[in-house]
């Protein structure tokens, strides 16, 4: 495995949590060089889709193939669908969420990772830079590159549009990292939990508890991935 493989943390989250559930069929959707094959503790049948990408080593079935427009009907269903760190590069993430459902069995699990956009750090970067840290300048729009995120989704859009279609136990998982990485990081955090407390106290519903509980998290308010996961209603 490459070093820089070794760097990112998000990735022992997803297959813990597929180890743990263990999937028999999964779809791993901008599967790239294919990372999730060797993070398996057990027999998957394992497929993988991406755009840029050449087949990985190890999948049973790879296909090329453009998926802003949703996964590709040709596809079967699958127990489990990986979506890692591509997200912010969708034009249509509702579209796309509703054609993963399609593909998914009932009571099937999908896996989402994305740098986290609302941790205490990152609420001040963009307060000075006016767009959500890690993504594009919005500079170049003429020809579509590998590396143009345009929109970075946190929590509460992930809780709207995973609701809206067709998802439920919408949940957050620990990222082994450092939280807060900055002294500087803890007050702005203690005004975001005080907000998200005042929230939860106001709620009228288990499921509006549920959202701010999770919002209220260290893993939300000072981690900078977002590991988080739904169930196929």
């Amino acid at each position: 495995m490459h070093p820089a493989a070794e760097g990112k943390p998000y990735r022992k989250t997803v297959a813990s949590i597929l180890n743990t559930i263990k999937p028999l069929t999964i779809l791993d959707v901008a599967c790239g060089g294919g990372w999730l094959k060797s993070r398996l503790d057990y027999q998957a049948t394992l497929h993988g889709i991406d755009y840029y990408a050449p087949p990985p080593k190890g999948y049973d079935f790879f296909m090329n193939t453009d998926f802003n427009q949703g996964i590709h009907e040709d596809l079967g269903k699958y127990d489990a669908v990986v979506f890692c760190e591509a997200m912010s590069y969708i034009q249509n993430p509702g579209l796309f969420l509703s054609s993963v459902r399609k593909h998914i069995k009932a009571n099937g699990i999908i896996i989402i990772t994305d740098p986290n956009p609302i941790y205490a750090g990152a609420r001040l970067n963009q307060l000075v830079q006016g767009f959500p840290r890690g993504c594009s300048h919005f500079v170049q729009n003429a020809t579509p590159e590998p590396h143009m995120p345009w929109v970075s989704l946190g929590l509460f859009q992930y809780w709207l549009l995973l609701g809206l279609h067709g998802f439920k136990e919408i949940t957050v998982h620990e990222v082994f990292e450092k939280k807060p990485k900055h002294i500087w990081e803890i007050p702005i955090g203690l005004l975001a939990k005080a907000y998200c407390k005042s929230r939860f106290k106001k709620s009228k519903t288990d499921n509006e508890r549920r959202l701010w509980t999770q919002a209220m998290s260290d893993q939300i308010i000072y981690g900078r991935r977002l590991v988080i996961s739904a169930v196929a209603a």
